[in-house]
């Protein structure tokens, strides 16, 4: 009896001591998502009862049931998982400790919007630093209050916007203007332009020389040359290709579809030199192996066909694809549903109509036992 008190009085202590900032025990569906303290978990796939596939931002690894790994200082143990089958919605109880929050992983997501710091992310820990900037230095976008154009070139803008006309770049796409108030530097902004408007020397994307257009989209700037309008006007319908209507519309505006060199997830495609750990969209290799599924290679005959969370396409196999992702067949879905929309069906969704339907049945049956009782209450008292 003295030991398990010993043991009570001393786990508030040993949770206390803990080298984490936040933790959770949650229960996924394939799919989903959860995020904790500003770091994104996902339960990517359940491929058995002993196995599963778990994403912490990029990156993934495969746990085993009751294993723990850490990922980009997340520490993840798998409790439990069930296992239904290919077509099912599949889940794992997951205990996470996020060690560490995650603040940027380049400079530009420190971006504090203040010119007087220079921001920088530390990439070791993933913190952002603010420096304060206390020297007089050409170029570095911020003149301090005890500086002067003479000892630096950013004060000389500066100093001298205080008409929209002084911030003239001579780029017809923008709109210059001076900002600044009482005791403030006025300083220069230089927005894009998006309005359809005669007259400025510029067309922006979606805009057209044509009068039925007058009022909405009509630009007496924009060229007859002109064979595209926006970006979706491109679709080439390759996914390898990044879609653009490109040019100045006021001379000319044409479609480019570059090749796809870049190794990013969620573009439905995979270039060559990307692997399925720098990009999800990427094809199963003959190097990667499941517990349920140890001779899957790259190669696949039937269309369609869905084994261990990926699906035939083309010739090769494919993961399929989390909620919310893009789609042309059901099949491409880890849920088994494209909508209309050409969007995965999300779990959460899922949940949602499941919802709706139990509250909806709840209301039901309670309007069904309200209305027997007052059958019943109506006989009685007209039996006395």
């Amino acid at each position: 009896m003295k030991r398990l008190l010993l043991i009570l009085l001393l786990l508030p202590a040993a949770f206390a001591a803990a080298d984490y900032i936040a933790y959770d025990q949650v229960t996924l569906g394939e799919g989903e998502s959860i995020e904790i303290a500003g770091r994104n978990i996902t339960l990517l796939d359940v491929f058995s009862n002993t196995q599963v596939r778990i994403s912490v931002e990029d990156t993934w690894k495969i746990f085993n049931e009751n294993e723990t790994k850490s990922i980009n200082k997340v520490n993840i143990t798998v409790n439990a998982t069930l296992y239904v089958s290919e077509q099912k919605t599949n889940y794992a109880s997951l205990l996470i400790h996020v060690l560490q929050r995650l603040e940027c992983n380049v400079n530009s997501d420190c971006n504090d919007q203040l010119d007087s710091t220079i921001d920088t992310c530390m990439e070791s820990i993933n913190k952002c630093s603010y420096e304060t900037i206390v020297s007089c230095t050409d170029n570095d976008g911020y003149c301090p209050s005890f500086c002067s154009r003479y000892i630096d070139s950013d004060c000389v803008i500066q100093d001298t916007c205080e008409l929209d006309k002084e911030c003239d770049d001579s780029n017809p796409g923008t709109k210059d203007s001076c900002e600044g108030s009482y005791n403030q530097r006025s300083i220069c902004r230089h927005d894009p332009v998006t309005e359809c408007e005669s007259g400025d020397d510029f067309c922006p994307l979606g805009c057209k020389d044509e009068q039925s257009l007058f009022g909405t989209t009509h630009d007496a700037d924009c060229s007859a040359s002109n064979t595209c309008l926006q970006h979706s006007d491109c679709d080439d319908a390759d996914e390898a290709t990044i879609d653009l209507c490109s040019g100045d519309g006021t001379i000319e505006r044409a479609c480019t579809n570059e090749l796809t060199v870049e190794c990013s997830a969620g573009d439905n495609y995979c270039p060559p030199e990307c692997s399925a750990e720098e990009d999800w969209d990427c094809f199963v290799s003959e190097s990667v192996t499941f517990e349920t599924v140890s001779t899957q290679t790259e190669i696949c005959n039937e269309e369609g066909t869905v084994v261990n969370n990926t699906f035939c396409q083309d010739g090769v196999w494919k993961y399929q694809k989390a909620g919310s992702s893009s789609c042309n067949e059901d099949y491409q879905c880890q849920t088994g549903v494209c909508k209309e929309d050409n969007s995965c069906l999300s779990d959460k969704e899922i949940a949602d109509q499941r919802k709706t339907l139990i509250t909806s049945m709840i209301i039901a049956g309670f309007l069904a036992l309200t209305g027997t009782y007052l059958f019943y209450l109506f006989r009685i008292k007209n039996k006395l």
